[in-house]
């Protein structure tokens, strides 16, 4: 229903502007939660501090993996692992979970690993060391989606980390 108010003839409708600042007010908070994701890291790289890069593990015992939270199906992206030598022999293992293999096309790891082979558990990278701790980088593009758990492990400790891969 139209009414008039005040000395103004203009047509005013109550009930539908009422629902317009509903409308409205949805869409603010819309807009603010899709800047806050975006501050704290979940629509890209960055974020306010770079929310979106972990740590796993401790480099003083002896193995350290650094990634990104979330990632984007058919986006590059990478896996620093810090490594410390090993004591018995000049190669040290890096063992890796299957679904590292399975879920993701490795495109690059420097340095060049010596030997790699694959087993029923995952995959194994050996590299030559120089007795001092070095770095692995993995430069990798995921080929699914959803939530991804990986294990990396030596021969004296194991640290898990889960990643996101949006569509």
């Amino acid at each position: 229903m139209k009414k008039h108010r005040g000395e103004l003839e203009i047509d005013e409708d109550i009930q539908l502007e009422s629902n317009s600042w509903k409308i409205q007010r949805v869409a603010w908070v819309i807009m603010a939660l899709v800047i806050i994701a975006a501050l704290l890291g979940f629509t890209g790289d960055g974020g306010i501090g770079n929310l979106q890069s972990l740590k796993a593990g401790d480099s003083s015992e002896l193995l350290e993996v650094e990634y990104e939270r979330f990632l984007r199906r058919s986006a590059p992206a990478e896996i620093k692992v810090k490594l410390a030598p090993s004591t018995s022999n000049s190669l040290t293992d890096l063992h890796l979970s299957k679904d590292f293999y399975e879920k993701f096309q490795i495109d690059k790891v420097v340095p060049e690993p010596s030997e790699v082979y694959t087993h029923e558990q995952g995959i194994t990278y050996s590299f030559t060391t120089a007795n001092q701790p070095f770095s692995v980088t993995f430069y990798l593009t995921p080929k699914g989606m959803g939530s991804l758990p990986l294990h990396f492990s030596t021969d004296k400790k194991k640290v898990a980390i889960t990643q996101f891969i949006y569509p």
